[in-house]
């Protein structure tokens, strides 16, 4: 099996306490939400934290580890492919499908998700190259492994996660290069078993925005665009975190949280972008919301959560798209917080949050 070339990702292997927390976390869902409600806040909009929401993150806080910001990149890495099998991902809980492999495309090392019933004889069918999210920094193919199941087993359809080279180690563009780089091959029909005309390309937090940087990448090369891009909770604006505070309220009003302080994004944004100046900072492939232009992109969803700092310039970024005409759903889930498309496992709102996206690609690749 390849191996992933960022030091410290997929590393982690639950104990036993591991196992038995986890497997305490997914019976949250099985408590009736009336009995939860309690520990649910309300955001300045007057959204309602779903209760099995609250619940798990107050249950994270038991588990009592040092905060991702003040730990090394290796060490979050772990933390975070931890967190994520705690939530279920990796775990028992998550969906079948009928194969997991590994590959290279472009250079780069995916893992493939095939439906069950598929055979190699098949002919080229859609599919969706996935970029999992984590700041840059953290996050891999194993945190994302419940979404890539739930993706493959509800669309009906293979998922490709991308496993490109993340930052300190490999700062901006590296990460984008890679994903571009998987994906034009996919277009261009360089992938034997994927329609090119079917291709979808999406992704969360940082996975979403390597996915909208990555169709501006495309159109400014005059390449083809996928037939969809789903952007879950994207970062779009990757300016001075202080103005960026100044002109997005979620930005100001989760600063500490829950799940994504402020803290944790500016340890990501020196990760990844460390001193780049300002102007270099609104370069479209970098800040995705301020680009001139947005015509001639992919149709897209763009998947908010209610209680997630990114919240605001994820809504931005769509009106824009709207605006050049680009066709946009815009989903506002009031109930959730930043890391929901990696809970389903757990959390009721994330799963009806997928199961939207997973229609809207079925719809757009013609799967009936």
């Amino acid at each position: 099996m390849h191996e992933s070339v960022n030091t410290g990702a997929e590393e982690f292997r639950p104990t036993i306490a591991d196992r038995m927390f986890a497997g305490g976390a997914r019976r949250i869902g099985l408590i009736p939400p009336a009995l939860l409600r309690p520990l649910a806040r309300r955001n300045a909009d007057g959204e309602r934290l779903d209760g099995d929401v609250a619940a798990s993150l107050f249950a994270l806080t038991l588990v009592g580890e040092e905060e991702i910001a003040e730990q090394t990149a290796v060490e979050a890495r772990r933390t975070v492919d931890r967190q994520a099998y705690l939530a279920g991902s990796g775990g028992p809980g998550a969906l079948a499908v009928g194969s997991v492999t590994h590959r290279e495309i472009a250079g780069v090392r995916v893992r493939v998700y095939t439906p069950e019933g598929y055979a190699d004889t098949d002919p080229a069918g859609p599919a969706f190259f996935y970029v999992h999210g984590g700041g840059f920094v953290t996050g891999s193919l194993d945190s994302h492994d419940s979404t890539c199941r739930y993706l493959c087993n509800r669309g009906g359809l293979r998922v490709f996660s991308i496993d490109y080279r993340m930052a300190p180690e490999h700062p901006y563009p590296v990460p984008l290069e890679d994903v571009a780089a998987v994906v034009s091959a996919a277009l261009a029909g360089q992938v034997s078993e994927v329609d090119p005309k079917k291709v979808v390309l999406g992704g969360d937090s940082a996975g979403g925005y390597l996915s909208a940087a990555t169709c501006l990448w495309l159109r400014q090369r005059n390449h083809p665009q996928p037939a969809l891009q789903v952007l879950l909770v994207p970062v779009t604006d990757q300016r001075d975190i202080e103005l960026i505070r100044a002109e997005r309220a979620s930005r100001r009003e989760f600063a500490a949280g829950p799940y994504l302080p402020e803290c944790r994004l500016r340890w990501y944004d020196e990760a990844f972008l460390g001193d780049m100046d300002a102007a270099a900072r609104e370069n479209p492939l970098v800040s995705p919301v301020l680009a001139e232009d947005l015509t001639g992109l992919a149709p897209a969803v763009v998947s908010v959560a209610g209680h997630d700092p990114l919240r605001d310039e994820g809504e931005a970024y769509a009106r824009r798209l709207a605006e050049a005409g680009v066709p946009v759903t815009l989903r506002r889930h009031g109930g959730l917080v930043h890391p929901f498309a990696n809970s389903t496992v757990i959390w009721r709102g994330s799963r009806r949050a997928l199961d939207e996206v997973v229609g809207a690609v079925r719809a757009a690749v013609g799967i009936i």
